[in-house]
This record gives C-alpha cells, structure tokens and sequence, in this order.
C-alpha cells in the first residue's frame, strides 16, 4: 500500500491466532492524515497476546505482511504489518 492518499476500505485486527476482526475507521481526518480507528477486544484474558492490524483499500490492496513485502533497500520502504506483543495482568 502507497501513502498515495487512496482511501482506505477497511482496517482489521487480529488477535493470537484468531480470525481478521473489523474495526472502526474514524472518518474524521484529511484524505493524507493518519487514519485512526477503534476496536473493541471482548473477551481479553490475563496473559501475553500478540495483536497485529492490517488495512486495506478501496483497490482490494491489502497491507502486506513482512515476508509478502519482499526486498526493501531501507526501513523507510517498510509499510508491512507489525505484530505487537502485549500483557494484561
């Protein structure tokens, strides 16, 4: 995906191994503001997860993941998805 300011379509969350959940974009920025949005995590139990988003756009462009994203010459070229390990105690 380009930060060409094609809107986008759809953000989703996914949890563990879980399924791809949707979340709510926030239709309140400019066409080139980063695009924020909310989800809802029912059901969270105490413990380590490891929670990675993935947006797509209105083209079916979805984000890659970093293998997907193939060679890249410097970090700047890095738009893939970033799991993220989190607690709840």
């Amino acid at each position: 995906m380009l930060n060409d300011s094609t809107p986008l379509r759809s953000v989703e969350v996914k949890v563990d191994d879980g399924a791809w959940q949707k979340a709510s974009i926030d239709s309140g920025q400019s066409k080139y503001a980063w695009k924020l949005f909310t989800y809802e995590w029912k059901g969270a139990s105490a413990g380590e997860h490891t929670i990675v988003l993935r947006a797509t756009d209105v083209n079916g462009d979805v984000q890659p993941t970093r293998e997907e994203l193939g060679n890249k010459k410097t970090f700047l070229e890095d738009n893939s998805q970033h799991p993220r390990t989190v607690w709840i105690g």
